[in-house]
């Protein structure tokens, strides 16, 4: 019971760190939208992604890096001199790499992602040779929180994560209404990051022996090196799907389409962003498993996440498909119309597909498969921004969902193809887990059908919402099809409640 304490910890701390900077995140957007325009409001919503594309492109030296380190914490703790000052060295100098090739191709940048004309031609140089310093700078202070991952320590990860994107975004907000140009968010960026460095940092430093030898040694990255390349043809693909697709809406489109286009992904995409961080302990978990030989481990472990990640989600699919337009209208006023209520359907479906590869995908990148992750992410670049270079110019905001759609729905391909390379067997009692799941939905739809025509109101939304979500578990629970792991939890709370009146 303890080790199952233990991660259903871990899970909630990777969720949490999801659910509190999306609330500030949502309430932050539309004022921010209506404080700039659509225009300006694309251009921040592609600049704030700067850190998240440079830390894709490492070269799978992240990835390989938490692996050796989980191995490693499972005996004691890993050697500052030469394990972490050799990949400190390595992220560091990509990152200056990276960092310089974006300041030198400054003026480009700005006139292909449509800056120069959304707010000018020297603010949006300018904005672009910053973005290129928080580039360099997110690599170089990378490494704590590499440490801190591999470490399993959830709750600081949510407790710095949780910091940087709300004071970053309620500062990005008082910036703007003060009229300061865009550039200093990104200066706001940087002081945040290094000051949740520094934090991770010192909260880590008894995970570290600091008193061995100073010594690079070139050969601990020549030894995860066709890993880490696997891994790096991975990410680049994630980097140019799951952030460059706001950057390809611009070009192929304008600014104003790409924050708008932003505004629907920022929540559709929480499906994917929730599993990921409820899954988040599982690469460095899965890598400790597979060190020590616990192979049954590994299978339970991927089943009982397959069954979160569909109570999870499948409740709220139904809701946000149909609750779309009342929920943009009263999120957004005048900028949810029914163009975007479209979009925003096809992108809740699109991104919730691959939330259900993800499990079995860190798993098979913890045994060191790292190939077969790389060669479909990047089936999904060519498919998805593919589709949006014949998708846009023809059919706007609406295109660029359906191109999106069409790549993520390769990951069902891929998580049948991880499973048989994994030799998964099939999950005890599937059958009555997935009928309950259908009940469930069922219920849901009924009740959808009767309610969401007399939606007008945020009261009005969120009962209809939160009695849709309800039914899904009450009709399940009912019929006895609830996962083990849920019946394991209301047998938590029940106990916890018959002790209460004993305090």
């Amino acid at each position: 019971m303890q080790p199952l304490k233990r991660l259903s910890s871990r899970a909630f701390w990777g969720l949490a760190s999801w659910a509190l900077p999306l609330v500030v995140v949502f309430l932050v957007s539309p004022k921010l939208l209506h404080a700039i325009g659509p225009s300006r409001f694309g251009v921040l919503m592609i600049t704030l992604v700067t850190p998240l594309i440079a830390i894709q492109l490492e070269f799978g030296i992240t990835s390989a890096a938490v692996r050796r380190l989980a191995a490693r914490f499972v005996v004691g703790p890993v050697d500052a001199g030469t394990t972490l000052l050799t990949l400190f060295v390595a992220l560091s100098v990509i990152g200056i790499a990276l960092g310089g090739g974006v300041w030198a191709a400054a003026r480009p940048i700005s006139r292909w992602l449509g800056f120069a004309d959304a707010i000018g031609e020297g603010p949006g140089h300018d904005l672009v040779r910053a973005c290129a310093i928080w580039v360099a700078a997110s690599l170089v202070l990378l490494m704590p929180a590499i440490v801190a991952r591999a470490a399993q320590a959830m709750i600081l990860t949510a407790a710095t994560q949780t910091m940087v994107t709300v004071v970053l975004w309620l500062g990005a907000l008082y910036l703007v209404r003060q009229g300061a140009p865009l550039e200093n968010v990104v200066w706001l960026g940087l002081v945040l990051g290094a000051i949740s460095a520094a934090v991770t940092l010192f909260a880590m430093r008894r995970s570290v022996d600091w008193g061995g030898p100073v010594h690079f040694a070139p050969r601990l990255l020549a030894k995860d090196a066709r890993f880490s390349a696997g891994m790096f043809a991975a990410q680049a693909a994630s980097a140019l799907v799951y952030q460059g697709d706001r950057m390809l809406v611009s070009v192929l489109g304008s600014p104003a389409m790409a924050g708008l286009y932003v505004l629907c992904t920022s929540i559709a995409s929480k499906t994917t962003a929730a599993v990921g961080a409820l899954s988040s302990f599982v690469f460095p978990h899965a890598a400790g498993l597979q060190s020590a030989g616990h192979h049954s481990g590994v299978f339970g472990l991927v089943h009982a996440l397959d069954r979160a990640v569909a109570t999870l989600l499948v409740p709220l699919l139904l809701p946000g498909l149909l609750l779309a337009e009342p929920f943009l209208k009263l999120w957004l006023g005048d900028f949810g119309t029914p163009e975007l209520a479209a979009t925003f359907r096809i992108l809740l479906i699109a991104f919730a597909i691959p939330a259900f590869a993800m499990p079995v995908s860190h798993v098979l990148v913890a045994s060191g498969v790292s190939g077969l992750s790389a060669g479909f992410a990047w089936l999904t670049v060519v498919v998805a921004l593919g589709s949006m270079t014949w998708l846009i110019p023809r059919f706007g905001l609406v295109g660029a969902a359906y191109a999106m759609l069409f790549g993520n729905a390769t990951s069902l391909v891929f998580a049948l193809m991880a499973r048989r390379s994994l030799g998964l067997p099939p999950a005890p009692d599937r059958g009555r887990f997935w009928l309950g799941l259908l009940l469930g939905v069922a219920a849901q739809l009924g009740l959808l059908v009767w309610l969401g025509r007399s939606v007008t109101s945020w009261p009005g939304l969120l009962v209809t919402a939160a009695a849709a979500w309800s039914v899904f578990y009450i009709v399940r629970a009912i019929v006895a099809a609830l996962s083990p792991e849920e019946t394991q939890l209301l047998q938590r709370l029940s106990a916890a409640m018959r002790k209460q009146p004993d305090r």
